[in-house]
């Protein structure tokens, strides 16, 4: 006889007249990724980490620490291992060390440390996560977490807010951008299994609300990006099914009237003046000092450190600027050395995309969602919603992990059951 030894928070299914059965552990991971993102999102609308330490920096310390320990317990008690590579990691901690060597140099040390560290544990999270759970589980979590904090924010919102102006959080009280980040990646997932008809009903019914939040966000790069990522899907489609066929003449009338015979795309496009427009809403004033940064300076090279977000600015009726752009950050941040590492990482994440025939109908789109939002917002290296999801694409198409990937070309995660890793 066998004695199988189970952790104390491991939950079971007891059943009169059978054996103990274990309760499918999805809901665990489904959980912790909700708790992650809403750690990882602001809770306070334009406010900028300056090293400081209050009860909100504190709180969210205490949970990610939280869900990092969960992740180890159930590390050490899993009897499964998924194969996940270290390319990412080998790319991006030494970019926060090269930011740490920076911040040194420049003197906000602290601040830029505390950035660092918060962002190295969000990695050894993810790559934790991802040892023992499977990919296409983790994407699936990651597209609830990320949905569930997203509409939790933009309902309240609508219910604090009211609806005019564009779509902001109330609990939390996250800005339009970061919505239609946390609206728009679950959606382009349900859109490209609703193209191959595997998706039931109530997921129909998800792509329809979080497609609503992206477009009443009113933000102009993250509709573009979606728009993007969505033709590469339908370019990207073998076969047409006839439900998708029926969903699209369906579908079609209703977003002709919208974009033609309203003034939605019209009201976007001129949310703020022409000349706001022309200069990216002032965003090229920003990237143009850290561009002009001089070549012998150590900034130049290796950067000022992670907490490095806005720059001084002259000729404006403002001191300083956000940079605005996830690529202006790093080159502030991490200097032309780190840049270059960040750009290898992409690269090779994008290459891997290419030449992947199970992963890339569904990663490579999500790629160019996030890569044309990390253009004009900052996000793809910091403590923020948009790394993690980075992250997680790219450890999925780590070359050991490809050998072992879920087909999201043929195969349905949505309708089938989830399994999960066994812990003895």
């Amino acid at each position: 006889m066998q004695l199988v030894i189970s952790p104390p928070w491991e939950p079971r299914l007891h059943r009169r007249g059978r054996r103990t059965q274990r309760i499918p552990r999805q809901w665990q991971l489904t959980l912790m990724w909700i708790l992650l993102v809403f750690s990882v999102v602001a809770w306070r609308q334009g406010a900028l980490f300056t090293g400081g330490v209050d009860s909100v920096v504190i709180l969210k310390a205490l949970l990610q620490s939280s869900i990092l320990c969960w992740v180890v317990l159930l590390n050490l008690w899993s009897s499964e291992r998924q194969l996940v590579g270290v390319r990412s990691i080998m790319l991006v901690a030494p970019t926060l060390a090269l930011s740490i060597v920076g911040a040194l140099a420049e003197g906000n040390l602290m601040a830029s440390a505390i950035i660092a560290i918060r962002m190295t544990m969000l990695a050894t999270t993810i790559l934790l996560i991802m040892r023992i759970f499977p990919a296409e589980q983790v994407v699936s979590s990651l597209c609830i977490g990320m949905a569930t904090v997203g509409m939790v924010s933009a309902i309240s919102g609508l219910a604090l807010g009211g609806a005019a102006g564009r779509l902001s959080g109330g609990i939390p009280p996250l800005s339009p951008n970061e919505i239609a980040l946390l609206s728009g990646f679950p959606a382009l997932v349900l859109f490209h299994q609703a193209l191959r008809a595997q998706v039931r009903w109530w997921h129909i019914v998800a792509l329809g609300v979080l497609s609503g939040i992206l477009l009443l966000s009113e933000s102009r790069t993250a509709l573009f990006a979606a728009a993007v990522a969505a033709v590469m899907m339908l370019l990207m489609l073998r076969k047409l099914p006839v439900q998708t066929i029926v969903a699209g003449l369906i579908t079609l009338p209703i977003a002709s009237y919208l974009i033609f015979a309203t003034s939605i795309i019209q009201h976007m496009m001129a949310r703020e003046d022409s000349a706001s427009v022309m200069t990216l809403n002032s965003r090229t004033i920003s990237w143009s000092v850290v561009l002009n940064l001089p070549i012998d300076s150590w900034q130049r090279w290796i950067g000022a450190g992670m907490s490095q977000k806005t720059i001084a600015v002259q000729g404006q009726y403002w001191d300083e600027q956000v940079f605005d752009s996830s690529w202006i950050s790093l080159l502030a941040q991490t200097g032309i050395i780190g840049t270059a590492l960040i750009g290898i990482w992409v690269i090779a994440t994008i290459h891997s995309a290419i030449t992947s025939k199970k992963l890339r109908s569904l990663l490579l789109p999500l790629i160019a969602f996030l890569l044309i939002r990390s253009v004009m917002e900052n996000g793809l290296l910091d403590a923020g919603a948009l790394f993690l999801s980075f992250l997680v694409i790219a450890l999925m198409l780590e070359p050991v992990s490809k050998s072992e990937a879920f087909d999201w070309d043929n195969s349905s995660l949505l309708k089938q059951p989830n399994s999960a890793p066994r812990f003895s």
